[in-house]
């Protein structure tokens, strides 16, 4: 179990695909004020059926997707640019390693096609 699992987030992250990939249903698009390290910053969040389906199930809160640039790049190149028309459109997220803040960090990332992935 990756030491991240022991300190819940409302913020997916890559430590939460245990190695694998996701393919998930967005549901919507809506932007949330996040607290960051330059204070309090508007991002777009992406929120899923399947997280939400497990946070009914489980009487917690529903994770959902930071979308940054890239991902939202990717996201644009499978299903459009208009964001509203996302909905109900699946995406397949998978972590890896990129170089961020002079560091090399986890990261989530939106393959360019979605994955039928085992349940």
């Amino acid at each position: 179990m990756h030491y991240k699992i022991l300190f819940p987030s409302l913020y997916l992250g890559a430590h939460d695909l245990g190695g694998k990939d996701a393919t998930l249903t967005i549901r919507k698009v809506v932007v949330e004020e996040l607290r960051t390290e330059r204070g309090s910053e508007k991002k777009p969040v992406l929120f899923f059926e399947e997280t939400k389906t497990k946070a009914e199930k489980a009487g917690t809160p529903e994770k959902r997707l930071v979308l940054n640039r890239t991902n939202a790049k990717s996201i644009a190149e499978i299903h459009g640019p208009e964001v509203n028309d996302w909905a109900g459109k699946q995406i397949t997220l998978f972590a890896t390693k990129v170089d961020a803040f002079g560091k090399s960090v986890d990261a989530l990332r939106v393959r360019p096609d979605v994955v039928e992935v085992p349940a």
